[in-house]
């Protein structure tokens, strides 16, 4: 070999291993980095391993893989005592004096995520009752808590309904100066069971590519 290709060809070779190094410093640094980012999700099914519980877990399993702390709060199993509108969060500078020790561990938990997912199934056009109830109370005593966080709803419905359901969960956050994810096509999965659930490619599809932009948001 000629001395001037020896060169090229030892500068070339150097600079990929350079890269190689940089590149592997990156994906570690980007590791560590998502280690520390945390999602919360709150169930508002009163099933805790219905239809709305396997929409989370296709999310969890995306988080699982890049290495995001995941919890999800199931809610809608609970009696919840809704909003009365007696003003004393306010007044008080607290959270809802009506909230359980347990909904106020919630309420914490929700303060220290990077991104809120609200999930819900559909009832009659809308959320679940007791999810309802819970948010309320939540988002109107601590609000100034959830500013900037990634806001997302997700629906699960048998048939329809679902548009109406995600709008309502929106609602909390567009008020709240929270950013919103979205994906590629509305955050709906649709099906009577969990068996239905998992033939609705493009649901499964749409909250695949919903995680992933979560990731890209936080």
């Amino acid at each position: 070999m000629k001395k001037r290709e020896f060169i090229r060809t030892s500068i070339f070779a150097g600079t990929g291993l350079i890269l190689g190094n940089i590149s592997g410093r990156l994906i570690k640094k980007s590791d560590r980095k998502n280690k520390n980012k945390k999602v919360i999700a709150i169930n508002g099914s009163p099933n805790e391993k219905g239809n709305t519980a396997y929409a989370l877990s296709i999310i969890g399993e995306i988080f699982n893989n890049e290495n995001i702390n995941f919890e999800i709060i199931h809610v809608g199993k609970n009696d919840i005592r809704g909003c009365i509108a007696c003003m004393r969060c306010h007044n008080e500078k607290t959270v809802c004096i009506h909230t359980t020790a347990e909904e106020k561990k919630w309420i914490e938990s929700m303060k220290t995520a990077d991104a809120l997912i609200l999930a819900s199934p559909t009832y009659f056009g809308g959320m679940a009752g007791t999810m309802k109830s819970f948010l309320d109370k939540a988002f109107y005593s601590s609000s100034k808590d959830f500013r900037n966080k990634t806001g997302v709803a997700v629906v699960t419905t048998r048939r329809t309904g679902a548009s109406m359901t995600f709008e309502g969960l929106n609602q909390y956050f567009t008020i709240n100066e929270m950013p919103v994810a979205s994906s590629t096509y509305w955050n709906n999965i649709r099906g009577l069971t969990v068996d239905n659930l998992k033939q609705d490619s493009e649901g499964i599809r749409t909250l695949q590519n919903l995680a992933k932009n979560i990731i890209k948001m936080i």
